[in-house]
């Protein structure tokens, strides 16, 4: 996905409170680059004399949470703290304010509750507002990863609370930590014992203390952790608390990558980055034949050296073959591979089933659509697995094969690019300079340099004019881009519903919720997602 050369504005920034920050969401850690890895991309049938078990399923469906929404995260809140002037207030993604209290500190929202401090005392507050932990009930809490560790003031004595205050340990050597301040699990420890627990309160798994020198190791991503304790590596899902794979090993493991199903993790070794392992299922493979690890859009695991040479894995994970290919693959038993004499073979179900003379791979991309794109002489064609050709259509050039909105990017002469589908048939009247596939939309680039947005089905959403653009994907309900005109002169752009939701604004942050920008008197103007202005700062 390309990115426009446009520059965020540097967020206003608020004074540490005792609770760590939230306000980005965690993202897999790497060593070495990755940059370039692959994009990892019912109906209810009632019958009146079933009317109540058919409520039943709707709700039970209807409140099924697709594993890549961000509100399927602990760490997703529609409630959020402003500070201003020295104070916070808490607001909703609706604008509301929830309260009148203004407070001196707080952490943010993780499983639903959030640490606030007020007049010098504490208390643990829920989304709309209502004190779950009172004020005075403890002299001191400190939040980390969703839990809170709390001191009555009168001793020496501390309780490990839930946002609820459900009180799952107490003792006078408890301490807490977490990977990081978006990450909803924590670890506690005492003199005798090291115990991880979700940001809900379920106890994930312990250990005795060893060796006091010895330090619990975390790591975490997509909701996932991992705890590293005297040669064990446990990993589970902080969402529900449930124990994915243990094995040991005296190195530590981090995440490498996730599925977008959440189905597949592939660990590093913290210390050799040449050793991996992938949990599927509840089993732990090892993966050590290969420099480095992959996960395709068909959801099935690769190995490479290089970003041209892929080893295909066996149903152990072994390297079974390896081929000189694009990392973009899709499908490890359909493939086409440039051969190194200047021919491409096209291999279908581990056959090769053709081979085309003098011809190289057109485009690297996710394959969502069953084509390859091959370059001829000066003629690139589309073909199908068997090694037919797709579309009785010579093209001058295929700058990406098939989206995840099933659309190729095509020209018949130089610089003239449009989009096609499935069929081959042209999408709308898109044509431009240069056209790239973004998510939520695709970016475009005329003559002059100046660019326009489409949304995903191809439809024009503005004209050329503007410097750059930028996708705003924290913005969770809303397909927000910016397009630059200027310095400090922007439009924010709603692509799904061809809005403009504000234009020449001096923008500062996005959030998951909200964003803000600088008016002329140098004031931050809040604003809800789809543009109404709910509050002004004081200064």
């Amino acid at each position: 996905m390309a990115k426009s050369n446009s520059k965020e504005a540097e967020p206003k920034k608020e004074p540490e409170s005792k609770a760590p920050d939230q306000a980005t969401k965690t993202t897999t850690k790497t060593k070495t680059e990755k940059s370039k890895k692959p994009l990892i991309i019912s109906s209810i049938i009632g019958a009146a004399a079933l009317i109540i078990i058919g409520v039943i399923i709707a709700v039970v469906l209807g409140n099924h949470i697709d594993p890549s929404d961000p509100k399927a995260s602990p760490s997703y809140s529609r409630a959020f703290f402003i500070y201003d002037s020295g104070k916070y207030t808490l607001w909703n993604a609706d604008g509301n304010r929830l309260t009148e209290d203004e407070y001196e500190s707080r952490s943010d929202f993780i499983s639903g509750y959030a640490y606030v401090s007020k007049d010098k005392q504490v208390g643990i507050i829920d989304e709309n507002g209502n004190m779950t932990v009172d004020y005075g009930k403890y002299g001191d809490i400190s939040a980390k990863g969703g839990l809170y560790l709390a001191q009555d003031g009168n001793t020496k004595n501390y309780q490990l609370i839930t946002g609820n205050g459900t009180v799952l340990e107490e003792g006078e050597d408890l301490t807490i930590t977490t990977d990081n301040s978006t990450s909803p699990f924590a670890v506690v420890n005492s003199k005798e014992k090291i115990s991880v627990y979700t940001s809900g309160g379920k106890l994930v798994t312990s250990a005795d203390v060893t060796d006091d020198k010895e330090i619990a190791k975390l790591d975490s991503s997509h909701d996932f952790g991992i705890f590293h304790y005297d040669k064990q590596n446990v990993v589970f899902d902080a969402r529900n608390g449930e124990t994915l794979a243990s094995f040991e090993d005296d190195k530590r493991f981090d995440f490498d990558s996730v599925s977008d199903d959440r189905s597949l993790i592939i660990l590093e070794n913290y210390n050799d980055s040449d050793k991996y392992k992938l949990i599927k299922d509840g089993n732990v493979y090892d993966l050590d034949e290969t420099k480095n690890y992959a996960i395709t859009a068909n959801n099935e695991v690769i190995g490479y050296d290089s970003y041209s040479e892929l080893a295909l894995l066996n149903s152990d994970y072994k390297v079974e073959k390896r081929v000189s290919s694009y990392l973009d693959l899709k499908d490890t038993n359909n493939y086409a591979v440039e051969n190194g004499d200047g021919k491409v073979e096209i291999w279908q179900n581990g056959e090769n089933v053709k081979t085309i003379d003098n011809a190289d791979i057109a485009a690297s991309g996710v394959l969502f659509e069953n084509y390859y794109a091959i370059k001829e002489d000066d003629k690139a064609n589309f073909y199908n697995l068997d090694g037919s050709v797709a579309f009785n259509h010579d093209y001058k050039d295929i700058r990406s094969l098939f989206d995840e909105n099933h659309h190729a990017i095509v020209s018949d002469e130089e610089y003239k690019y449009y989009l096609i589908d499935a069929a081959g048939n042209k999408v709308g009247n898109l044509e431009a300079r240069y056209i790239s596939s973004r998510d939520g939309g695709y970016e475009l680039k005329n003559e002059e340099g100046n660019y326009a947005v489409a949304d995903e089905a191809g439809t024009w959403v503005t004209d050329f004019k503007y410097e750059s653009l930028y996708r705003r994907n924290n913005a969770v309900d809303y397909n927000l881009w910016t397009g630059r005109k200027d310095d400090n002169k922007y439009d924010i752009i709603d692509v799904d519903n061809h809005k403009t939701v504000l234009e020449d604004v001096n923008i500062q942050s996005f959030y998951a919720n909200y964003f803000t920008v600088k008016n002329e008197d140098n004031k931050i103007e809040y604003y809800t997602l789809e543009g109404k202005l709910f509050y002004t700062s004081e200064k």
